[in-house]
């Protein structure tokens, strides 16, 4: 058997680059020799706690999911791309054939194989491989680079999509991280002008502002109620976009989204969260979750593409395939005000 180096979790804080088996591919599999694969909040989590939620390390595993390569073999009943070709890969494998697979809300197929999530391999490694029907040819002007964030923007784009945004709506998004950027730039290219950012990091907020957002608010120095109240004519905003996980995020989208409006929950929160009923029935707001994404990858490569979306300027660091263990201290530390961090596979 051939053999590729890959990063394998064994239980957390224990990550080792060994030499394992090249995966063997099926009639309608790809093989993709790994370009570029970000570092998600969800391999952090992984390394740090060996678990998010019902998903738990209970055997080594290979992290990763935001990924970009080359296409290196074919299986033999492949035809929609063949060796050679650049693409980016969407990381859940569906059963296709469910009530969720069918009418279109394939991300909640309950038979998914998902990258880097237990008990299936991810990306951080030479080679994967992918069925053929989930990876999408790169346009030639798409580094590696930019393919590898697809994913997360895709993230972005399920929120704005999930919540309905339109030009007439105002936003608030809780959260400047990678997923929070990217919904900023989701939600504006949909055409909203009114967008306002908030998070604790001054650094991350001063990406919001570059990328669009009309006002931000640091939550650990500022009131965010009466901010967005100020802002917004004592109206409150249409829509509340919560990547943060934070519980305190979670109650303050009650008080400043306005009756009527939406609340999109993307950041999971890693504690139990009460929540004020009372409130939702008074406003009669509609509370969306996001769950990965769902036909979206093909727009978010073309807003990318066209440079609607500027996903470049977020990856902060690259950290080749052997040093992968500084890129997830990097993030865990926040060294050089990380936004978006890369490994490079080859």
């Amino acid at each position: 058997m051939r053999k590729m180096k890959a990063a394998v979790l064994y239980k957390p804080l224990d990550m080792r680059i060994q030499r394992l088996d090249v995966p063997e591919i099926g009639p309608l599999d790809v093989l993709v020799k790994m370009k570029r694969v970000g570092i998600c909040g969800s391999d952090v989590h992984f390394y740090l706690q060996g678990r998010i939620s019902s998903f738990i390390v209970e055997k080594p595993i290979i992290l990763g999911h935001e990924c970009s390569g080359e296409i290196a073999e074919v299986g033999e009943k492949v035809k929609n791309v063949k060796a050679g070709q650049r693409v980016v890969i969407e990381p859940g494998f569906t059963c296709g054939v469910c009530e969720y697979c069918r009418s279109g809300r394939y991300n909640l197929c309950r038979d998914v194989r998902f990258y880097g999530t237990p008990p299936y391999n991810g990306a951080f490694a030479e080679y994967v491989s992918a069925p053929a029907q989930n990876v999408y040819p790169m346009p030639d002007n798409m580094t590696y680079g930019e393919g590898a964030i697809i994913e997360p923007l895709a993230v972005g784009m399920m929120a704005a999509k999930r919540g309905g945004v339109t030009v007439n709506d105002s936003v608030a998004i809780f959260g400047a991280g990678p997923i929070g950027l990217l919904a900023l730039q989701a939600v504006r290219s949909y055409g909203v002008i009114d967008v306002y950012v908030t998070d604790i990091v001054d650094y991350r907020l001063d990406y919001a502002l570059k990328l669009g957002a009309e006002a931000v608010i640091n939550a650990s120095k500022e009131n965010v109620l009466e901010q967005i109240m100020q802002l917004t004519g004592n109206k409150g905003v249409g829509v509340v976009i919560e990547a943060s996980g934070s519980i305190k995020a979670l109650q303050q989208a009650l008080d400043i989204v306005k009756p009527g409006g939406r609340i999109v929950l993307v950041g999971y929160p890693l504690v139990e969260v009460p929540l004020l009923i009372d409130r939702v029935l008074e406003k009669e707001l509609n509370i969306l979750g996001v769950h990965r994404y769902a036909n979206v990858f093909p727009t978010a490569i073309k807003c990318v593409s066209s440079g609607k979306i500027d996903v470049k300027s977020l990856i902060t660091h690259i950290f080749p395939l052997d040093r992968i263990l500084e890129g997830f201290e990097a993030h865990i530390k926040k060294i050089g005000n990380p936004i978006k961090i890369q490994i490079e596979i080859s």
